[in-house]
């Protein structure tokens, strides 16, 4: 699944609108992650802190694609918004105590995937680009030295 143009559009806006909060400079940062779900069946996108629910969204769109494909590709998606909203205006200046995550959660809160990590020093997209990091390092280095 590629979000259309209006679509994505939306899927920044909502995602934008729910961090104004934590974009507030305060002296005492908030301890909490931001949870993403996605419900392919009815259209809903819902973030959330810990606490509370920040947004919703309706996009007919996630209704087009079967379980297994949408799993994937709403990941997809919700990684290249979050990419796009840091490049504008960097998600590691939010009010979050560090380290802070981005998350794809089901509908009972479990975490299908950390879509972006934020510690101390760096930011992350996606654990699973670091997968297999230590072997291609190996071969890398086996290569050079021969």
């Amino acid at each position: 699944m590629k979000l259309g143009d209006r679509a994505f559009a939306d899927l920044v806006g909502v995602l934008e609108k729910s961090l104004q909060e934590f974009r507030a400079h305060t002296d005492s940062p908030v301890v909490t992650d931001i949870r993403i779900q996605a419900v392919r069946e009815s259209g809903e996108l819902i973030v959330s802190d810990d606490d509370k629910v920040l947004d919703t969204l309706i996009i007919p769109d996630f209704a087009e694609y079967t379980e297994q494909e949408f799993q994937k590709s709403i990941s997809r998606e919700l990684q290249r918004a979050l990419k796009h909203i840091d490049s504008v205006t960097p998600l590691e200046s939010l009010g979050i105590w560090k380290p802070f995550s981005f998350i794809l959660v089901d509908d009972e809160g479990e975490t299908l995937e950390e879509l972006m990590l934020f510690d101390d020093e760096s930011s992350l997209v996606s654990q699973s680009l670091m997968d297999g990091l230590d072997e291609e390092l190996d071969e890398f280095l086996r290569t050079l030295l021969d």
